[in-house]
């Protein structure tokens, strides 16, 4: 079933155009990566997904309109500048405000975020006392505590070690191979792109190209776009 699809999509800005006729499916369970060189427009296309901005022309088409969309940036240091317990900064996305207010299926459902994404053991640590990974994945904690249906990862893992960037992915894919998820990702890390992504949107100042990672080499793709495939 495809959760979003993405027909005929152009951006401008100030009478450039970034992109134009680019297509694309986002089918449940999937993971799409969204690649292309800096300064393309990645981030302008997750922006107008997110519903911040709006399309030159083409459309994006929803499989149900009360989809949940959940955000994970990247690392950021400034974290350290809120001296909440991990427990309480996860549940600053849900909607009963800080603990002990939450209901008994809330107060279920946020433990069940905590063990899902590896924080059990730290949920009572102060989040400025954390790791950059564990920081990260309490990032992440708080986009699914919203139970979303799809979860944009916004070059999430970079400025991340090697063991943390991939616990957060297998966070992130043990979590949709368990839960109704799909995940858009943007990120530059071809060892990450090879191994969690299904399919592939390569943007360019030419369009964009959409297919399965299965049946390309995305190293080619990222050095040279579709004419190396």
């Amino acid at each position: 079933m495809s959760m979003l699809v993405g027909q005929g999509i152009g951006i401008n800005f100030d009478g450039r155009w970034l992109y134009r006729n680019v297509n694309f499916t986002l089918d449940d369970h999937r993971m799409l990566a969204l690649i292309g060189e800096n300064g393309v427009g990645k981030t302008t296309l997750l922006r107008a997904i997110l519903g911040e901005l709006e399309l030159t022309e083409g459309q994006l088409t929803w499989n149900d309109q009360d989809v949940v969309v959940a955000y994970v940036p990247q690392y950021r240091a400034d974290m350290q500048a809120f001296p909440l317990k991990i427990r309480e900064y996860v549940g600053l996305s849900m909607d009963k405000g800080l603990l002990p207010w939450y209901g008994k299926d809330e107060k279920a459902w946020l433990q069940h975020i905590i063990e899902d994404t590896n924080l059990t053991e730290i949920a009572d640590r102060r989040i400025d006392q954390a790791s950059g990974g564990e920081r990260q994945r309490a990032f992440l904690a708080q986009a699914l505590v919203r139970n979303p249906h799809i979860l944009i990862l916004d070059e999430a893992t970079a400025n991340l070690d090697q063991n943390a960037k991939f616990e957060l992915m297998n966070v992130v894919k043990h979590y949709r191979d368990h839960h109704d998820l799909s995940v858009i990702m943007v990120s530059h890390d071809l060892e990450i792109l090879q191994t969690y992504a299904d399919d592939y949107l390569f943007l360019s100042s030419d369009g964009g190209q959409f297919g399965a990672c299965a049946e390309t080499k995305l190293s080619l793709l990222k050095n040279g776009g579709a004419q190396n495939v």
